[in-house]
């Protein structure tokens, strides 16, 4: 019975995932543009503009960022590597300091699976189902769709909790509101956010002909990050690290 109702649970798993990727890819190739109010489109442009323009951030369809992060419960710092897929769902992300390794990866096909200092483990089908609602409003998964005029989806302005400044809110077709940012006046991202987290961010730097934040805090400071380096690719990226190695593969 345990295998039937596991089974069952990856085939609705995986009937999720081909929904979400098969509206985004359609609303990509549909190409009217991102909905929104006009004034509220206008900014969320800007925003792409101060990150190094549209006409780059439309093509790109990877990020490899290079970060080192400071969690507050960790004796040790780590360097993550992260190659973050602009066209899917999907992360592939490296933790390495001089005394812990963990690989953590999601994808459709692959699911979402870690190797934590050489224990290798699936995730949840829960943890899986989140990564795919929560991946179309990563920050730069945003940054790309404005670039790209993708209509999957809308951008509405709401009520910002900094004196002078006003969020922009991002919707999917289904009306719920998944992500959001958070301007200054010179139209650079201050705050990024989802349902899960809010990171402030600190001032942009050029890495090759792109914009990022240098640095982020988590809301409540449990984490911060210094960004070392991101490289942009307008070239698919290895789908074969999204899926786990043979000898883990489930049968």
């Amino acid at each position: 019975m345990g295998t039937i109702f596991k089974t069952y649970s990856a085939i609705l798993i995986f009937a999720l995932c081909g929904l979400l990727l098969g509206n985004k890819c359609y609303c990509q190739k549909n190409g009217s543009g991102i909905r929104g109010k006009p004034e509220a489109v206008a900014d969320a442009k800007a925003m792409v503009e101060t990150m190094g323009g549209i006409t780059l951030w439309a093509q790109l369809k990877s990020v490899h960022f290079v970060t080192e992060w400071y969690p507050c419960d960790r004796v040790d710092s780590y360097i993550e590597n992260e190659i973050l897929d602009l066209t899917g769902p999907r992360s592939w992300a490296d933790r390495k300091s001089e005394i812990n390794h963990i690989l953590r990866v999601y994808s459709p096909e692959g699911k979402h699976w870690s190797i934590v200092n050489g224990k290798f483990s699936y995730a949840s089908d829960d943890v899986l189902k989140e990564d795919m609602i929560r991946a179309p409003f990563n920050f730069y998964h945003l940054v790309k769709a404005i670039a790209s005029g993708d209509p999957f989806y809308e951008v509405r302005f709401g009520t910002g909790d900094i004196p002078h400044t006003r969020r922009l809110e991002f919707y999917g077709p289904d009306g719920v509101m998944n992500g959001w940012v958070i301007l200054n006046a010179r139209k650079e991202p201050i705050v990024k956010g989802t349902a899960q987290y809010r990171y402030t961010l600190g001032p942009l730097k050029k890495f090759g002909n792109l914009y990022f934040p240098v640095w982020g805090v988590y809301d409540n400071g449990y984490t911060r990050y210094n960004l070392i380096s991101a490289t942009g690719d307008n070239k698919d990226p290895d789908m074969s690290l999204f899926i786990p190695p043979a000898e883990y593969m489930e049968n």
